[in-house]
């Protein structure tokens, strides 16, 4: 008798956020037969619908808020940000295709806030035009609308299913295998398999996403063979702790907000270099939210950092926060501004959550958030490993050192319906198998859990949340990735003889095992990067390098690992 049950699909769709909906949505409308896998619950979980923010911003370059704003303004803006990490053609098909991907939100019932019959949109971070086009309760009305009409369509999605691994032999991904509510091994064969697992952020003490996005797409693919992009280049940000967990939108910095340490005494002045002053600094940060080392508004996470990691910061991690004396009446009188569109939503939203932004001190963070790297794609959303497609925050291309604020939710959309047709075309010409290799060697890795050791799993995530925090989230170096690396090599071992008395403990496990896999990707590309590009910052070498002008490929059929080259390019 196996011991695994088995189901058998057209199209497997692993996760259930945004670009999961969009791409099983569009596979259903080729005809073919879906198939869902959601680790918690199917509408209910993962980063789309997890809310970190006021409002969601979805970037569409239709002049809603400026007439000179077209596709070609939007293509620039994407490559200025990417700093020659992004992929060209990726970059055609997102500028193309954002538009229709609204309307196509829109024909579903997705409402995008209007002012005067125009659409309400705000120029987000590394934009040269406003062209995020506002959703009231961040991007829930895109769960809400997809996920009603997958579930209308009748399509098969099953909960709490834990994918383990991909079946992979020869080059080619035939389905995965994965764990069910009760711990039973099941075989899911697929003619495709598409990818929409999220980032990595959990890896991180302070991070902006849901407990269930722990890089298993990442570690998944990279183990059955598929090549990762740009995986050094992740998001960081401030992002309010307390009194609740809010990405901290950077249209607020246009107010000059006070930052003060633990004993009320500011701070910022202190880390600066005595050529900056703490307004130029915090200006700049207006124009984006995430942490970059292309401008001087790094002095803002660096200080906040580096404040924390002296003794300075909060018992909670933090700092302190306040609008108190700012002049905030002069800057909504100027309509051109921002701050002057969002303020209104933005006191309202946290108003109705008992802080008046007017009076109250908040304690702020540098929190994980977005990856911009993950697997390698190409325009339709296949990896490098035949049969396994990507979209969303898994996928690498659309995206490079920098990304544009309001992107992510749209790439969801456009690369998951491009994901999504592309997995049900090929299912039309491809067999089912059920590779027994494959399935005897994962089985093997999830025996070899011991489950029955002294160590305890939740302290090993803790620890390696903490080692991330320190030498991985903001402030880099050779030593500190070097050392992150020699730890998270003995964090791995200590999983292997940790205790796991449950279906949930050995999920638990495998979880904190794809998170070491991935922050293992992340520092061998921080290493070989020695410069300091976008979002990678290194303080032993804080310039950028020409020389360093193309994006790091993980390869484990490369012989050492991975190579450097240009995303689109024919080049290695």
């Amino acid at each position: 008798m196996k011991d695994y049950d088995t189901i058998a699909t057209d199209v497997l769709v692993i996760g259930g956020g945004g670009a999961a909906l969009r791409a099983i949505l569009a596979a259903h409308d080729e005809g073919a037969d879906v198939t869902v896998l959601v680790k918690n619950t199917f509408r209910k979980s993962g980063a789309t619908f997890y809310s970190v923010a006021e409002v969601g911003a979805y970037n569409v370059p239709d002049g809603a808020a400026d007439e000179e704003d077209n596709p070609e303004v939007f293509r620039q803006d994407i490559l200025r940000a990417a700093q020659d990490m992004a992929d060209p053609r990726l970059v055609d098909i997102l500028v193309n295709e954002a538009e229709s991907s609204l309307r196509y939100l829109e024909d579903y019932g997705v409402h995008f806030e209007r002012e005067n019959d125009r659409y309400l949109a705000f120029r987000a971070c590394f934009s040269s035009k406003p062209r995020s086009h506002v959703l009231k309760d961040h991007f829930k009305p895109i769960m809400r609308a997809l996920g009603e009409e997958a579930t209308r369509r009748g399509i098969p999605a099953h909960d709490r299913m834990m994918v383990v691994g991909l079946l992979a032999e020869d080059g080619v991904c035939h389905g995965a295998l994965a764990l069910d509510d009760t711990g039973r091994p099941v075989v899911i064969r697929a003619k495709s398999v598409i990818m929409t697992t999220g980032g990595a952020s959990q890896l991180f003490a302070k991070n902006l996403y849901p407990s269930d996005i722990t890089g298993d797409g990442y570690a998944m693919a990279w183990r059955a063979g598929a090549e990762l992009a740009n995986m050094e280049f992740m998001q960081a940000g401030v992002s309010i702790i307390d009194p609740f967990i809010n990405l901290f939108g950077n249209y607020l910095w246009d107010a000059h907000p006070n930052l003060t340490d633990r004993d009320g005494k500011p701070f910022m002045e202190d880390y600066l270099p005595a050529s900056l002053t703490v307004p130029e600094v915090l200006q700049e940060k207006e124009r984006h939210f995430p942490f970059s080392a292309s401008d001087i508004s790094r002095y803002v996470e660096i200080s906040i950092q580096s404040a924390i990691n002296d003794g300075r910061g909060t018992d909670k991690g933090g700092v302190h926060m306040d609008f108190r004396g700012c002049d905030i009446d002069r800057l909504l009188a100027d309509k051109s501004r921002s701050f002057a569109r969002m303020w209104p939503l933005t006191h309202s939203w946290y108003l109705e959550r008992g802080t008046d932004l007017y009076k109250d001190v908040v304690q702020i963070t540098c929190s994980a958030h977005a990856i911009n790297g993950g697997l390698r794609i190409d325009e339709n959303g296949e990896t490098s490993l035949r049969g396994l497609f990507a979209a969303g925050e898994t996928a690498a291309g659309p995206h490079g050192a920098d990304r544009l604020g309001g992107n992510m939710a749209m790439t969801c959309q456009v690369f998951g319906a491009r994901a999504g047709r592309a997995a049900a075309r090929r299912a039309r010409s491809e067999p089912a198998t059920e590779p027994r290799h494959a399935i005897a060697e994962l089985l093997d890795y999830i025996a070899g859990f011991k489950r029955e050791g002294d160590e305890d799993g939740g302290r090993i995530r803790e620890e390696l949340q903490q080692k991330a925090n320190g030498n991985l989230l903001i402030l880099r170096s050779d030593d500190g990735l070097t050392s992150f690396q020699s730890d998270i090599a003995s964090l791995q071992e200590g999983l292997r003889v940790a205790k796991a008395e449950s279906r949930d403990d050995l999920v638990h496990l495998i979880e904190t095992d794809n998170l070491i896999e991935t922050g293992r990707m992340m520092a061998k590309a921080g290493l070989l990067r020695r410069e300091s590009r976008g979002s990678h910052y290194r303080e032993d070498v804080p310039q950028s390098d020409p020389s360093f002008a193309k994006s790091y490929v993980l390869s484990r059929h490369h012989p050492e690992g991975g190579y450097f080259k240009s995303l689109g390019s024919s080049d290695r």
